[in-house]
């Protein structure tokens, strides 16, 4: 008979609990500073607690409508706008509301999402379905130069020098002195005589192509060449007077082209990146330096033109990470000459179909993985391979492609048809990753937070995983230094996430975490054990009871429930009580002894806020005691 009375587990410390969930394997034989089930927790130098709840920033609802994309203008200056879409419009945020922007009025597509980007001050927007457009702040204009359109009248009016065989061109002019393509030449007009040759109804764009002047181009030989004539500095003046006394100079631009209408976007190398809703297998990218105008030649193809189709754009290191619906590819740019370009096809079973799901993160990039039309979870790209997540176990080491292994069962349950839906933000060490979660889901309804953050490094893992529920959050952004989202239902409002309040808008935060099933010490496994109580290290959050639950041999009931007092205690000057009360500020912390009789060979621990606003908890960690009985 082996007999052991008065045994601590741990023998030295106590348990921590930042390991995060791991439900693909069985609670006993997880890491111990993992948790088989947990919701609504975060972790911080090995201990867990109550998430922070999440409050509304606008008082006025920008509409019934649902966010199609929510982002963060950084202009120059350093000043910050938090930028909108929804119903079709974009809006901007004033204090605590949102107006339109003007001229950004019934642009888009209620319901599709809006991609964005940024590069020389502007905000590059497109959904796949519109012409894509820019805004620097003030003016909401076309992305692209266009090609002048209208006919150009060319006449006789006086004496001059100008003589030939004469053709005009007219080209339009950004803010950024950017030129697009020359537009449609007028007839040829013949002269023998110098003359004054007048241009009228010279093109004036629309205010939305972003024009601020137009040139004047020429040809004396029938528009065999042209040189600039002139350049008219407003987008408003219709006639030009050419009196021959001015030498034609610079031949126009041949190849200025616009971007096409893309639906994803990033910027890499002084160049835009963006994909083609007409020609699903490119990668367009401007020129050098500017990102307004596309060349012809100016794209490559990824994947292919019937299933592999490019869904995603991102940097990764000095090269372009391209995710197609099979494969996921990347292209090294050792120079900004594409000529020395090259596509590499990673090394990894996966492709991806979530433009807004991709973070950096340790110098790897994650993303959302599908393998045949099926989500399967997240995958870290290092280097050119999918880099394998090392699940470590008491005897064992298993390989997996997916980061997202120890939460594999979550992931098959994410909906396939909303891959496009799911997205990500890091902040503070940690990505924010929001998706639709189970069968019956029509909008992205959970949220998954991927922590890889400083507290985590002395793992043996590399990052930690935790769902959190009562959060519909469309899309993230980052602005004054806090975290928002938008929601995905229709109610038209963002929302401040991990505030100081323990409230989801008003409601209470369903907060716990079960530890693993503990065993006690090495040797202990099999044996049978008289569990006698645990030592608890808490932060004393205020004046209500957290819940510890406590079970024996994998039950799969609630367990036996005790309540820890989190009251601080003390009491200040003019709200002491002599004799009745403890003088001072009270406890920030403090170990709690629970003593109890469970019998069995494994132990289970859940701490809890109660699912009651305004509550939390917070574990630093614990240590119990038991008793062997022995073999008999």
């Amino acid at each position: 008979m082996t007999t052991a009375y008065d045994v601590t587990y741990p023998p030295k410390g106590r348990l921590t609990f930042d390991g995060g969930k791991n439900n693909k394997f069985e609670r006993s034989i997880i890491a111990d500073n993992e948790s088989p089930d947990c919701f609504n927790v975060v972790f911080t130098n090995g201990a867990v607690e109550t998430r922070g709840g999440s409050t509304k920033l606008n008082t006025t609802a920008v509409g019934s409508f649902v966010f199609d994309g929510v982002y963060t203008r950084r202009a120059n200056t350093g000043a910050e706008t938090m930028v909108v879409f929804a119903g079709g419009s974009a809006w901007q945020l004033a204090g605590s509301t949102f107006s339109t922007i003007a001229s950004a009025q019934s642009v888009f597509t209620a319901g599709v999402r809006v991609a964005a980007t940024q590069y020389e001050n502007h905000m590059f927007i497109g959904n796949g379905f519109v012409t894509p457009y820019k805004w620097n702040g003030t003016a909401f204009t076309r992305h692209g130069v266009p090609a002048a359109t209208g006919a150009v009248s060319v006449n006789c009016s006086a004496a001059g020098s100008r003589a030939g065989d004469l053709v005009y061109k007219v080209t339009y002019v950004n803010s950024a002195s950017v030129e697009g393509d020359v537009g449609t030449a007028t007839v040829t007009y013949s002269t023998a005589a110098s003359k004054t040759i007048r241009l009228t109804a010279i093109p004036v764009a629309p205010q939305s192509h972003g024009v601020s002047s137009r040139r004047i181009y020429v040809s004396t030989n029938a528009g065999a060449t042209f040189g600039r004539l002139a350049t008219i500095n407003d987008n408003t003046t219709t006639t030009y007077d050419d009196d021959g006394s001015i030498t034609p100079g610079a031949t126009p631009l041949t190849d200025n082209g616009e971007p096409p209408k893309y639906s994803i976007a990033t910027m890499h190398q002084n160049r835009l990146f963006v994909n083609d809703a007409a020609n699903p297998n490119f990668v367009w990218y401007s020129n050098l330096l500017e990102p307004y105008t596309f060349a012809s030649t100016n794209f490559l193809s990824v994947g292919d033109a019937s299933a592999d189709l490019v869904k995603v754009l991102a940097v990764y290191d000095n090269a372009l990470f391209v995710g197609c619906e099979n494969y996921d590819y990347l292209v090294y740019m050792p120079s900004t000459d594409p000529d020395g370009w090259k596509v590499v096809r990673i090394r990894g079973p996966f492709g991806s179909k979530s433009p807004f799901a991709t973070v950096l993160f340790k110098n790897k990039l994650l993303t959302a993985a599908q393998q045949n039309s099926k989500f399967v979870g997240f995958a870290a790209l290092n280097g050119s391979a999918i880099d394998p997540e090392a699940t470590i176990l008491d005897q064992a080491v298993a390989g997996s492609f997916l980061s997202s292994e120890r939460i594999e069962p979550d992931m098959f349950d994410v909906l396939d048809s909303m891959q496009g839906s799911i997205s990500a933000m890091v902040f503070k060490n940690k990505a924010y990753i929001t998706l639709a979660y189970g069968s019956g889901a029509t909008v992205n309804n959970r949220v998954y937070v991927f922590d890889f953050s400083v507290s985590n490094l002395d793992k043996r893992q590399e990052a930690s995983w935790v769902p959190f529920t009562s959060i519909n959050a469309a899309q993230f952004t980052v602005y004054d230094g806090k975290l928002y989202y938008g929601s995905s239902t229709a109610n038209g409002h963002v929302y401040q996430l991990e505030t100081d309040t323990y409230l989801d808008a008003g409601s209470a935060i369903n907060s716990y975490y079960w530890t693993k099933e503990y065993s006690g010490q090495k040797g202990h496994e099999n044996l049978e054990k008289d569990f006698r109580g645990v030592n608890i290290l808490v932060d004393k959050a205020g004046a209500y009871h957290m819940t510890l639950r406590v079970r024996t041999n994998s039950d799969a009931g609630d367990g036996t429930s005790y309540q820890i007092n989190l009251d601080p205690g003390g009491s200040v000057w003019n709200s002491f009580n002599w004799g009745a009360a403890t003088w001072g500020g009270g406890n920030d912390q403090e170990e709690v002894t629970i003593k109890f009789g469970h019998r069995g060979k494994r132990i289970q621990f859940q701490f809890s806020n109660q699912a009651a606003a305004s509550q939390s908890f917070k574990v630093h960690g614990l240590n119990f005691r038991y008793n062997i009985k022995g073999k008999r």
